[in-house]
């Protein structure tokens, strides 16, 4: 058994390898995927394998596992600082803590016990329950314990309580001997601030304070001069506050101005914050300060995303890039850090591209001053040229050292700094007669030789991750132009990357917007699918940093290829909305993952119409009238799910309704509509005789509901249709019209995604009813998925563990539901067990078809096997052409894109002879009409399934090895490897049209 067999047996459905979760766990705040994409510095930031630990034996075992094959292990939390210190330099073992989020408040002893996932924000909300609250926590309120302990952050509090070292009662940490250990006093030394490198945390204890609310007063500065002074007068005075932060004129303005904060702009404002309890010791200070320094003084808030560190970039990134670095100072030595930073920034307070800079400065105890410098400049995230700018970053870390201060933070690229921040800034221990950076170095040595633990980190490595030194050199690099730094844009290309360039080819739009993230995190706590299933990915900020991983991955790869399966993982969410209300960089995310499930769905091919012969049954027909101005859609996506069908004209036939039944060969247009495909335009021609003369609309499916009252009512007009008729979702009609006596009972309603618009509506008719009704949400993922990715089932899993019995809007998501052994049923269904009837399967009706194994291997090889075979017959042809590879993939796609094409029709004939063989074979053993046309709609979807799933490098490298045997020319590799993957992955349809393209013979 390798590494990989014995983690996937030991942590199963808490293991992964794939790229979706590989990809989500490479990119943090910071600038470190740049220095990839420079193309100089080979930084293996891509995890080979990503563990999701539930437990502290868990954390042992895969130390133990680490050790046994001496691979790299980093342990992740949030990856909201911008130091690197989550991501991996060599590849190895991502630890995400996120399933290790529990906090138990220990009110005797006022400490939370921490495990390393929970989020501060957590942990606050945790001890306020208990009447209790956290005495300091990271400027990042999302941000993580275990992550904030071992960056050993200052932020919000620090004025009164320290460093985060100065609130921990204790550390749990699993040793580089896979042993727990439990650090106190000044052992802490050993965890606080050694960022990973000589443990893994595993539980905390976080000190609190007892409840008391917070009052805020803003002081509005009209200069840095009496702001530096009135700074001073806080030390001086002792004044007993709990927060004080100040915020540069430019950043309060930009603030006020996108976040409505009361802040005065364009002046230097002092936020104080303190507990109502000492407002008469705290106040008079605060006027004192006021009318000696003549500063405005109003009440303030504290509440809200402007007032923490990712709300301040969120505001200014609004104008360009944002270059930000933060270091530790004493006061006194403020006014000589911005003459450090005016020589090469400009203007202290003046935050325009290329002009200027402004802090964000928190104070803190002993004295030291946490301050945030910002500038701005024009060039986009992804332009090659940003290297130079980050000369900027580079100086901005010396000036702090140069006026005796220290980073906050050391990471991947700043470990010549770390003897200063872990010992001449770091207080707490000092006090403690204990020098941290000995220690930790001491500790390192001894018990982890291997450098396994979190390698590249804080020290300079000796054998693992080695290529971090090399950022020295590019740092410098970019110095030699600082004063040149217009000369070396002017000779140096700009424009996109192209490894960015390829990955939004893939991704689109939203590939643009992932470079807008600014990691609060924000979004992750808030997601309902990520508390469900807690797992990077599948929360925004994750989705956004696989991204950055892709693009990363082009350039240590020569190359990147994203299958659909990896799109449908990430976009496959509940589309709920609440990460696009708290997103303080104001991305519309809900909107962009729908277009990112129109990219599969413009892929899929359309599966032949299957009529299940609903009416057959003389009871069930007597519900259908031709000449009725009410239509009852039942539609394709009931296929799959018939019993709903015959439930839906079984519960109408005992109200007395009549309605005429459109079946299931008829498609809606759903799958066009949110692809934005032209063919909704021909589904709805299609469509128009059926609905001309109706006056309601009754449908099953959700996704029907959404497409008939959204896109036939936009559209409607352009295609000269008449779209009178009203939508009304078959719930509604039925709760409307039986009388059913709920007496209390409660359901567990899973609110499908399409059933937004009116899910309100039902829960309030269910329970007017009597029900009490708990709302779920969460994808089930069934419309688009299907048989690709893996999203859907995990959902409906986490779903059934935390829920006996769902009740859900959408046929699809219980037949999912059904598929994972969840208990499920539609409401429809429950509906009629109220009313006394029980749903019957006919031997009319159809479930879905699914292939064997050995008959999905068999397809598998058949289209493998094609696709090699055709693609190498064009070998000669693209040897032929390989020195126009030295254009670039735009120019080289041109050149054979054609070639290609070919090839993939020529394969898609080869995948057809072999479906006709199948179709044959059962032909041949007395399979009916019916039959036949299932198992071609199972063959065409296990066709979309392995096309879009499929790993082209194999494929693709054989054909280069043909094509460098066939030529003796120099040629880019990487060109022609990413030309040949994006051809096919963008024309992979032409093989799907192709092998499906079978005559109404081949069936009959």
């Amino acid at each position: 058994m390798g590494l990989r067999e014995e983690l996937e047996s030991r942590f199963g459905s808490n293991f992964s390898d794939s790229i979706t979760e590989r990809f989500s766990h490479s990119a943090d705040m910071g600038f470190v995927p740049q220095l990839v994409w420079s193309g100089n510095i080979k930084l293996n930031l891509i995890p080979d394998y990503v563990i999701y630990p539930t437990s502290v034996e868990d954390v042992v075992d895969l130390v133990k596992i680490a050790l046994k094959y001496k691979v790299p292990i980093i342990p992740y939390g949030r990856a909201t600082n911008r130091y690197g210190n989550a991501l991996p330099v060599d590849g190895g073992i991502v630890v995400d803590f996120a399933k290790m989020d529990k906090v138990d408040v220990d009110e005797v002893n006022s400490q939370a016990i921490s495990e390393p996932g929970a989020t501060w924000k957590l942990v606050d909300l945790a001890a306020q329950s208990k009447g209790l609250q956290l005495r300091t926590f990271p400027s990042s309120y999302d941000s993580t314990v275990g992550g904030g302990i071992a960056g050993d952050a200052l932020g919000i509090g620090s004025y009164e309580y320290g460093f985060i070292s100065d609130n921990i009662s204790f550390v749990d940490m699993v040793n580089p001997r896979g042993e727990v250990v439990r650090l106190e006093g000044p052992n802490l030394a050993l965890a606080s601030g050694a960022e990973g490198i000589t443990g893994i945390i595993v539980r905390a204890g976080v000190k609190l304070r007892k409840y008391a609310p917070t009052e805020a007063i803003v002081l509005a500065f009209n200069s840095f001069d009496d702001t530096v002074k009135a700074i001073g007068e806080f030390y001086r005075e002792v004044i007993p506050a709990w927060h004080v932060q100040v915020r540069g004129p430019s950043i309060s303005t930009n603030i006020a101005d996108r976040f409505n904060a009361k802040l005065s702009r364009g002046k230097w404002n002092m936020i104080i914050m303190y507990p109502s309890t000492r407002s008469t010791l705290v106040e008079p200070k605060i006027y004192r300060i006021a009318q000696t320094f003549n500063a405005e003084i109003y009440e303030g808030e504290w509440t809200g995303w402007w007032s923490f560190n990712h709300g301040v970039v969120a505001a200014l990134r609004s104008k360009g890039l944002l270059i930000h670095q933060h270091g530790l100072i004493h006061y006194t030595k403020l006014v000589e850090l911005v003459n450090e930073l005016k020589g090469f920034l400009g203007e202290l307070g003046k935050l325009e591209p290329n002009s200027g800079f402004d802090l964000d400065i928190d104070l803190e105890k002993r004295e030291v001053l946490l301050v945030n410098a910002f500038t701005e400049v024009s060039l986009k995230y992804e332009d090659k040229k940003i290297i130079y700018d980050l000369a900027k970053n580079t100086l901005m870390m010396d000036s702090f050292i140069k006026v005796g201060g220290s980073l906050l933070s050391i990471g991947i690229f700043a470990h010549k700094y770390a003897k200063n921040r872990l010992s001449a800034m770091g207080k707490t221990f000092q006090q403690l007669g204990v020098d941290r950076y000995e220690v930790i170095k001491k500790y390192k040595e001894e018990m982890d030789p291997e450098e396994l633990f979190n390698p590249g980190k804080v020290l300079d490595p000796k054998k693992r991750g080695k290529v971090v030194l090399e950022i020295v050199g590019k740092q410098q690099e970019a110095l030699r132009f600082r004063f040149g730094i217009g000369l070396a844009k002017a000779i140096v290309p700009g424009g996109e990357v192209q490894g960015f360039t390829v990955v939004k080819r893939y991704l689109d739009i939203f590939a643009d917007y992932a470079m807008q993230c600014i990691d609060c995190a924000m979004c992750v706590t808030v997601c309902p699918q990520f508390k469900l299933i807690p797992q990077t990915p599948y929360a925004p900020k994750g989705m956004f940093d696989f991204v950055k991983g892709a693009v990363t991955y082009y350039y240590l790869k020569g190359g990147v290829d994203i299958p659909d399966d990896a799109i449908v993982e990430l976009s496959g969410c509940h589309k709920c909305g609440l990460c696009d209300g708290v997103c303080p960089a104001k991305i519309p995310i809900s909107s962009l993952l729908v277009r990112l499930n129109g990219i599969v769905a413009r892929k899929m091919p359309e599966e032949p119409p299957v009529d299940v012969p609903l009416l057959q049954d003389p009871e069930l027909r007597s519900v259908n009238d031709n000449s009725s101005d009410i239509i009852l859609w039942i539609g394709k996506n009931l296929v799959d799910n018939p019993n709903v069908a015959i439930t839906v004209l079984r519960l109408l036939k005992l109200v007395g309704a009549k309605a005429k039944v459109i079946g299931t060969t008829y498609d809606s247009g759903f799958m066009d509509y949110i692809s934005g495909g032209e063919k909704l335009n021909e589904k709805m021609e299609k469509n128009k005789s059926v609905l001309a003369s109706a006056v309601e609309v009754i449908t099953i499916a959700p996704e029907d509901y959404r497409v008939f009252s959204e896109a036939y009512k936009d559209y409607s007009n352009m295609n000269n249709m008449r779209m009178g008729f009203e939508v009304s979702p078959i719930e509604l009609r039925l709760l409307k019209s039986l009388p059913i006596d709920g007496n209390g009972e409660e359901i567990y309603l899973h609110a499908a995604c399409f059933a937004t618009p009116y899910v309100g509506e039902v829960i309030k008719r269910l329970t007017d009813l009597g029900f009490r009704v708990r709302k779920v949400e969460g994808c089930s993922g069934a419309i688009l998925e299907k048989n690709l990715g893996k999203r859907a089932d995990k959902m409906a899993r986490a779903l059934g563990a935390k829920y006996p019995m769902l009740v859900t809007l959408c046929p699809l998501a219980s037949l999912k539901f059904k598929e994972n052994g969840i208990p499920a049923k539609t409401l429809v269904e429950f509906i009629a067990e109220k009313v006394g009837l029980t749903t019957v399967v006919t031997s009319s009706t159809k479930a879905k078809l699914e292939l064997s194994d050995s008959e999905k291997q068999e397809l598998r090889n058949a289209i493998t096997t094609s696709l090699l075979k055709s693609l190498s017959s064009k070998s000669s042809i693209i040897a032929d052409t390989v020195t126009f590879t030295s254009s670039g993939i735009d120019e080289y796609k041109k050149i054979i894109e054609d070639v290609i094409v070919e090839a993939l029709s020529d394969a898609g004939d080869g995948i057809k002879v072999h479906i006709k063989k199948l179709l044959e074979n059962k032909k041949a053993q007395g399979a009916t009409y019916d039959d036949i046309v299932n198992y071609l709609s199972a063959l065409i979807r296990e066709l979309s399934n392995i096309i879009s799933t499929m790993q082209l490098d194999p494929i693709i490298g054989v054909v280069i090895n043909q094509v460098k045997g066939l030529t003796s020319e120099q040629f880019d590799e990487g060109v022609l490897r990413q030309t040949l993957i994006l051809l096919v992955r963008e024309n992979e349809k032409v093989i799907k049209e192709r092998a499906t393209a079978l005559t109404a013979d081949a069936v009959s």
